[in-house]
């Protein structure tokens, strides 16, 4: 592409929608300096400010769902393994899992700015500066001057709905997760919850009165906990057909770990009992055809091959 020397939305939303791309880096760079125009009017952007709202668009994809951001899944982009080692960091030393937001922890947290703003200089500023031309670059100062913040704010809606719109498709030819864009949309609003999953409880039951853990084949006594076999992080969703009973630290110690065949195995058998016995009790509703579909469609070995890709 050749830099366009006037600014106006077309350029840049062509810029967006055709600039090569070897990983995400481009649009969480032109993302972050949208934020900047957002909080503020000023033309000079600090090269730290980027690394850090850079690392937090990495951060929160990654805790949240571990997306793939680059070509080659054996080599991940710099920044990506910067902020994966912050995130192991932080789960061994505050022994907390659970995932959490950057900004929630972020005094928590020790983020590389230097060799960030390194990696934004080899491969990313000037290779975005020739797909369209926003800011003039200021070498030995750490810092990008931005040549209409004005036009930036005014059309960030637009800019950010395009951007992920555009990281959303670099990120399905990288990943087989399902609901890409709301996994990006959530990250990015702040907005990732997940759903009380009591309304399940009647529907395990049918198969599984007695309440059996379905990791340790014993019984639950108390601490009973509703386990998603395939990983939430994975499906971002909740489906009877990948819902058991567990105990809950057997699921706090799975959490997220991608299950093995004998227990896909064991779950596939699992939702052929529980449809058979939601038929005897002539308990048609969503969560059957829902469950059904799965059956028929064989969701879980297609999920579960996708998750371990």
């Amino acid at each position: 592409m050749t830099k366009n020397s006037h600014i106006n939305l077309d350029n840049l939303i062509y810029a967006i929608k055709n600039c090569n791309v070897e990983n995400t880096y481009k649009m969480s760079w032109l993302r972050s300096i949208i934020e900047f125009t957002i909080e503020s009017d000023a033309k000079v952007i600090d090269l730290v400010f980027i690394a850090r709202t850079m690392f937090k668009h990495y951060w929160d994809q990654t805790i949240f769902f571990n997306l793939q951001q680059g070509q080659n899944p054996y080599r991940e982009p710099i920044i990506v393994q910067i902020v994966k080692k912050e995130i192991n960091f932080y789960k061994k030393k505050y022994n907390n899992f659970k995932p959490i937001f950057f900004l929630k922890i972020q005094d928590k947290i020790n983020v590389d700015t230097k060799k960030i703003i390194q990696v934004l200089k080899r491969d990313v500023i000037w290779r975005f500066q020739k797909d369209v031309n926003l800011y003039l670059i200021e070498k030995n100062k750490n810092q990008i001057i931005l040549k209409d913040p004005l036009f930036l704010k005014k059309n960030s809606e637009v800019i950010l709905e395009l951007v992920n719109f555009r990281w959303t498709q670099i990120l399905e030819n990288y990943n087989s997760a399902p609901k890409i864009a709301n996994k990006v949309r959530g990250t990015e609003k702040g907005e990732i919850k997940r759903k009380n999953l009591n309304k399940f409880h009647h529907l395990l039951e049918i198969e599984n009165p007695k309440k059996i853990c379905f990791l340790s084949n014993k019984k639950i006594e108390d601490d009973l906990s509703i386990h998603h076999v395939i990983p939430w992080s994975y499906l971002y969703s909740d489906d009877i057909w990948n819902l058991v009973y567990t105990k809950s630290n057997k699921n706090s110690k799975q959490s997220n770990k991608i299950p093995t065949k004998k227990m896909i195995d064991k779950l596939i058998v699992r939702n052929k009992v529980l449809i058979k016995k939601m038929e005897e009790k002539n308990l048609k509703n969503k969560f059957y055809y829902e469950l059904k579909n799965s059956i028929e469609k064989n969701l879980v070995n297609q999920f579960w091959i996708g998750c371990k890709g």
